[in-house]
């Protein structure tokens, strides 16, 4: 696209890391807070899991509470709101610390250690454990959501099984159905299957490392929802196979893979936090940008290679206008924010200025 580079945006914070995931869902900002009187558009037919779209700015599930958050984020220039993982049942989040700020060096595989870090530098680790509120809850403010959005703007609900001891896949297959029928009934656009936590130890954290367990599973969704537009969220992957595998049996069922869903690393240093003793948890930001990359080049080049029409959206460390340039250039359908996104609410105004811009001299 031509694209030329620019800096990172000033960073702003939203989400109170001190407080609790409660106290953040009732304490949302001022929708009113800093609106841009006008935000510019990116001349092209954006699409997303086949949908048109005004701009591939999309923020992840992890940032968007509740239908209040997803209003004041659309109101700041992102397009695609993907609204935090939804379950079948109520369920609470880990108790403090959610978020703990960790030194933003490069995560290339599962199970490294990281140092904590006194200030916010760019990457933290994850720790809520896909809170949610019950379906009686979440499927009214799902609808709620969609009437706050405007043209060209898509709602996307993130959903995940929770299984209990002695569910089967059958099980666990349906009650990913039922939650994104319920999704779909809401209101949404696109459902985001999430099939990838590490900060979580059940089948469903872990369902995207199983290939055949997962085509069952979209099977029976697939058949749920008919042709309804569905992506599916994937962890870390280090190898050829599996990755091969996701590009032949997402085919056909989903419309895209987004990628990736944090990294899990071992937290070290702040001993006063329980969480950092040996604890593994997902690290999200730029500490995980670099294995990001890798895995979506990857996946382009399985797609070129088998001419398969799936799509990529990409996640995890994107913090800059070169980050989404190099992206698009990738061929990606979209790219999610959640970190950059949390630390400044007009990082994506910034960033279609200046893509405007870059645009316009080329």
């Amino acid at each position: 696209m031509g694209l030329k580079i620019f800096a990172v945006p000033e960073i702003r914070k939203t989400y109170d890391i001190s407080k609790s995931y409660e106290w953040n869902y009732r304490h949302v900002p001022s929708v009113d807070l800093d609106v841009p009187e006008t935000i510019p558009t990116i001349p092209c037919d954006w699409t997303y899991a086949g949908l048109p779209v005004a701009s591939p700015f999309a923020v992840a599930a992890g940032p968007l509470l509740n239908s209040r958050w997803i209003e004041f984020y659309a109101r700041r220039g992102f397009d695609i709101l993907t609204y935090k993982t939804v379950r079948r049942s109520a369920q609470a989040s880990y108790p403090l610390p959610n978020l703990v700020p960790v030194e933003p060096l490069p995560i290339l595989d599962p199970g490294s250690i990281i140092h904590a870090s006194a200030s916010m530098i760019g990457a933290w680790a994850v720790s809520f454990g896909m809170p949610s509120r019950g379906p009686e809850v979440w499927r009214e403010d799902v609808a709620v959501a969609k009437q706050s959005l405007g043209s060209g703007q898509i709602l996307s609900v993130s959903v995940v099984a929770t299984p209990v001891e002695g569910d089967d896949l059958t099980s666990i297959s349906n009650d990913y159905a039922d939650c994104a029928k319920w999704a779909f009934e809401s209101g949404a656009d696109v459902v985001e299957l999430n099939f990838s936590c590490p900060n979580v130890s059940t089948r469903d954290g872990m369902l995207y490392t199983q290939a055949d367990a997962s085509k069952e599973v979209l099977s029976r969704i697939r058949d749920a929802v008919g042709d309804k537009p569905l992506l599916v969220k994937l962890g870390y992957m280090g190898g050829l196979d599996l990755a091969r595998d996701w590009v032949e049996l997402g085919e056909g069922l989903v419309q895209g893979l987004v990628m990736i869903n944090c990294i899990g690393a071992k937290v070290q240093g702040l001993d006063s936090h329980a969480f950092f003793r040996g604890a593994s948890r997902g690290i999200a930001g730029s500490a995980i940008s670099g294995a990001v990359r890798r895995q979506v080049n990857m996946f382009q080049s399985i797609i070129r290679e088998n001419q398969s029409k799936i799509k990529i959206i990409a996640v995890g460390g994107i913090s800059s206008g070169k980050d989404v340039s190099d992206y698009l250039e990738l061929d990606v359908e979209g790219v999610q924010i959640a970190t950059a996104a949390m630390l400044d609410p007009l990082w994506a105004v910034k960033v279609k200025v200046k893509l405007k811009e870059a645009n316009n001299t080329d």
